[in-house]
C-alpha cells in the first residue's frame, strides 16, 4: 500500500495536512485567482494545515516568504503584468524535492505551466489531485493575439478537458463554470465553492472612513458615488459601463463614478471619458491593494459591474461584506451571489436602459438603497473564508480516498506545456 493510499485511511480532523498549491497567479500579482489563492492559504494555515505556494518568480515579490517556492519566470508584450514561469524548469526543479515535502494533496490553480508541473508530480507519486477553475479561459483568448481565434479555441476545447479529467475532483467558484467544464466534456466529480469573502475591520467601514476616502476623491459627503473594482481590460466592458453612466448623468446630474483598477485599457478609458464629456464627475483610481479597498468600497453608495466573462465576481462579494449593494450584468458566474431586489439587482446583458434606469432609481431613493444595504451585510454573513474553507477540507479528504481516474496516464506528456499555451495564463522549503 502507497503512503498516500494509507494517508488516505486518516482525515483532515485526525492530523494537519501537507497541501501543495501551484498557481500562475501569486502575491504580488493582484486578481481574482491571487485573492482567492491567499484567502484560502491563511484559512488552512488557520486550521492548523501545512502549506507550499509553487508561483512564478516577480520582481517585486517579498525578500522572505513563508514556504513559497519561486520559479525563474518572463513577461510577455501580450501581457506583461503576468510573469510566467518558463516551461519545463518547475518540474526540473521540484523532481528530487517532492518525496520529502509528503504532501497528502495537490491543489492547482491554473492548468498551463505551473498546473501542468502540479499535475504531473501528483500522478507520478500518488498523491491526490484537486483543482479550480478559477477562469473562462476561452473567454480570454484575444491575449493570444498572435493566433488566430479559431486555432486558439480549438486547442483550448481540446485541452481543457484533457487536463481536468485527470484530476480527482474539481472546485469550481460557481454553478456557471461548473456548467461550462461539464459542456466542455469534463466528467469529473465537482463542488461549487464561492471564495469565501473576510468581513471587513468595523473601523474600515464607518462613517470616519467612508468620509476620509470621499475626502481623497473630492467629492461630498452626499454626492451619489458608483464604484467599480477590477481590471481594465477588454473583457470586463468598462466602455459600455461609461455609456451606462453617460445616461445615469441625465438623471442624477452630480453622480460620480470611481473606477478602481489598472490595466492596459487606463489609457483609452480616459480619452473616452473627455470624449463622453464625464471626465469631470469619473475618478480613475488606478490599482488599489486589497488591504485598502473596504473603506473605498463602503464610501460608495452603488457598485456596479458590467463584466459578463467572471466565474464569480469576487469584488461583488468585497462590495457587499461592505455594506455595499450591487448592480450586475445577469451574465457569467458573478451575479450567483447577488439576490435580486434583496441585496442587489441583476440586469440582463446589453441592456443599457435597463441598467441606468435602476442604478438610477436607487441613486435617487435613498431608503431603498439603505434596506439593500442592510441585507447585503446580512448576506455577507454566509459566505465568510472559514466557511469556504471547511467545504475544501471536505473535498480534500473525499479525494484522498478516491481511485485514480480510469484511462489516466501516469505521466503527463512534456508536450503538453506547448499546447497549453503559457500566454493563456491569467527557496526554502521549511517543516
Amino acid at each position: 500500500m502507497s503512503r498516500n493510499v494509507e494517508a488516505s485511511n486518516k482525515t483532515t480532523k485526525d492530523r494537519p495536512l501537507r497541501i501543495g498549491m501551484f498557481s500562475e497567479s501569486f502575491h504580488p500579482v493582484q486578481n481574482g485567482v491571487t485573492t482567492s489563492v491567499r484567502t484560502l492559504i491563511a484559512e488552512l494555515r488557520r486550521h492548523g494545515h501545512h502549506v507550499w505556494v509553487f508561483a512564478p518568480e516577480h520582481h517585486d515579490q517579498p525578500e522572505h516568504e513563508t514556504n513559497v517556492v519561486r520559479f525563474p519566470s518572463f513577461v510577455t508584450q501580450f501581457n506583461p503584468e503576468y510573469p510566467l514561469a518558463y516551461p519545463f524548469l518547475p518540474r526540473m526543479k521540484l523532481a528530487s524535492q517532492i518525496e520529502r515535502l509528503k504532501l497528502d494533496v495537490i491543489h492547482t490553480h491554473t492548468p498551463f505551466v505551473l498546473g501542468l508541473t502540479g499535475a504531473d508530480l501528483a500522478i507520478r507519486n500518488g498523491i491526490p489531485l484537486v483543482s479550480t477553475y478559477h477562469t473562462l479561459y476561452r473567454e480570454y483568448s484575444h491575449y493570444v493575439s498572435f493566433l488566430p481565434e479559431a486555432f486558439t479555441q480549438g486547442v483550448l476545447e481540446a485541452f481543457l478537458p484533457w487536463y481536468y479529467n485527470r484530476c480527482s475532483t474539481v472546485i469550481c467558484p460557481s454553478k456557471m463554470s461548473m456548467d461550462h467544464l461539464q459542456a466542455s466534456g469534463v466528467d469529473r466529480p465537482m463542488a461549487v465553492i464561492p471564495t469565501g469573502i473576510p468581513l471587513p475591520q468595523p473601523a474600515d467601514i464607518r462613517p470616519e472612513a467612508r468620509a476620509n476616502v470621499r475626502s481623497k476623491l473630492n467629492i461630498g459627503p452626499e454626492t451619489p458615488l458608483l464604484l467599480y473594482a477590477g481590471r481594465l481590460a477588454p473583457e470586463k466592458q468598462i466602455p459600455w459601463l461609461l455609456s451606462a453612466f453617460v445616461r445615469i448623468s441625465d438623471f442624477v446630474p452630480n453622480a460620480v463614478l470611481a473606477i478602481a483598477g489598472g490595466g492596459p485599457l487606463l489609457e483609452e478609458l480616459t480619452e473616452l471619458a473627455k470624449t463622453m464629456g464625464i471626465s469631470d464627475r469619473i475618478r480613475f483610481m488606478g490599482p488599489v491593494p486589497r488591504c485598502e479597498m473596504d473603506p473605498i468600497y463602503a464610501a460608495a453608495d452603488l457598485f456596479v459591474f458590467p463584466s459578463p466573462s467572471e466565474t464569480q465576481g469576487l469584488v461583488i462579494g468585497e462590495a457587499r461584506a461592505a455594506g455595499t449593494p450591487a448592480v450586475v450584468i445577469d451574465a457569467g458566474g458573478a451575479p450567483e451571489t447577488v439576490q435580486d431586489g434583496v441585496d442587489g439587482f441583476r440586469i440582463a446583458e446589453g441592456d443599457l436602459e435597463g441598467f441606468s434606469g435602476c442604478v438610477s432609481r436607487l441613486l435617487r431613493d435613498r431608503d431603498h438603497l439603505a434596506r439593500l444595504s442592510m441585507n447585503a451585510l446580512k448576506t455577507a454573513q454566509a459566505h465568510t473564508p472559514d466557511q469556504m474553507t471547511l467545504r475544501i477540507l471536505d473535498v480534500y479528504d473525499r479525494s484522498r480516498s478516491m481511485s485514480r481516474p480510469e484511462g489516466m496516464s501516469a505521466v503527463i506528456p512534456a508536450h503538453a506545456e506547448a499546447v497549453a499555451d503559457p500566454h493563456m495564463a491569467s527557496h526554502n522549503i521549511s517543516k
